[in-house]
């Protein structure tokens, strides 16, 4: 591995260094917990070992995708996978990532993070000004009390107050209205800070990650009543990625892998009946739909158990390639 090019750790403590850091969480997967600090202007992710960020996820490539440093900030972009890369919801083949982007790569899932950390010493220099100004304004202040304890200031003051009430009532016997003070409106400026910002697209992104779970929700629904179990159950994998404690996608993933395990039993128990009446082609059949049923899990028992049984009708019955065809 690359190491020039990515620190690699578990430590999820903040930098002690000065200056911007960038970092990809491994939020699910093999790698859970491991932290990769990018330290290049580039970095490959990948199911290879020779990558710098090592994706131990079936639906990877060798070389899957790539990072690149752009300005403050990294690109994601796809070296034409097979399956692709999506970050927050959206498939992409390039993205320019800010912090709190999600890369979804099969079922991994790596959170972006960028994370500033200031000068301490920059902090109490600062302080030390602060305490000086104070000094000042102590002084300015016992300067302040002194002048106005003296009693030819006191005399200079009641002089000034006389003319003033005179000019007053000379302009009010003219019929003119006295002009009002201009009120100096203090306009409060956006806060543009950094925790600001983050604050924003936080909000922002809560909202727009609602409305994505929402829209996979609708397509896990939909592949459940058309009794495409094993679609469904992808769609609302996905929706506990983006949410992992979110009740309805947790509620109909738990449906769905009941409903799927009910079907499959059902079709073995049908399989062997045909079996029973010497009925073979059709319990092929019944064993093909449990394929179909299980296409995306072909480590499963019940699938390889189905392909075993298959495997034995067409030997003890001599039957052609094209009449136990599955897909």
């Amino acid at each position: 591995m690359k190491k020039q090019n990515v620190r690699i750790t578990r430590d999820l403590k903040k930098p002690e260094g000065v200056g911007t850091h960038y970092r990809l969480l491994c939020m699910t997967g093999k790698n859970k917990g491991l932290v990769y600090y990018l330290r290049g202007k580039r970095a490959l992710m990948g199911r290879s070992e020779s990558v710098d960020v090592q994706i131990l996820d079936t639906k990877s490539s060798r070389e899957h995708a790539e990072l690149t440093r752009f300005n403050d900030t990294f690109i994601v972009t796809d070296l034409g996978s097979q399956n692709g890369i999506i970050v927050n919801d959206l498939k992409v083949s390039q993205h320019q990532l800010v912090n709190g982007d999600k890369i979804i790569v099969g079922q991994t899932v790596f959170k972006f993070s960028c994370i500033v950390v200031e000068d301490d010493l920059a902090s109490v220099e600062s302080d030390e000004d602060d305490d000086e100004d104070d000094d000042e304004e102590e002084e300015v202040e016992v300067r302040r009390k002194k002048k106005k304890d003296d009693p030819a200031a006191k005399r200079k003051k009641l002089i000034y107050g006389l003319v003033a009430i005179a000019v007053l009532f000379l302009v009010l016997d003219d019929g003119e209205k006295p002009k009002k003070k201009k009120v100096a409106v203090k306009v409060e400026r956006e806060d543009t800070s950094l925790a600001a910002d983050i604050k924003r697209r936080n909000r922002n992104y809560d909202q727009e990650t609602e409305e994505k779970i929402g829209t996979i929700l609708f397509r896990g629904f939909r592949e459940l009543r058309e009794k495409n179990y094993m679609r469904a159950i992808e769609e609302f994998d996905m929706a506990l990625i983006l949410s992992p404690n979110h009740g309805r996608a947790s509620a109909y993933l738990l449906k769905s892998r009941m409903l799927l395990d009910e079907e499959v039993k059902s079709q073995f128990n049908k399989a062997k009946r045909e079996i029973d009446s010497l009925k073979f082609k059709k319990a092929v059949r019944i064993y093909c739909s449990i394929l179909r049923y299980l296409q995306e899990k072909p480590e499963d028992e019940r699938y390889k158990r189905a392909e075993k049984e298959i495997k034995s009708i067409v030997d003890e019955q001599g039957l052609r390639a094209d009449e136990v065809k599955c897909f």
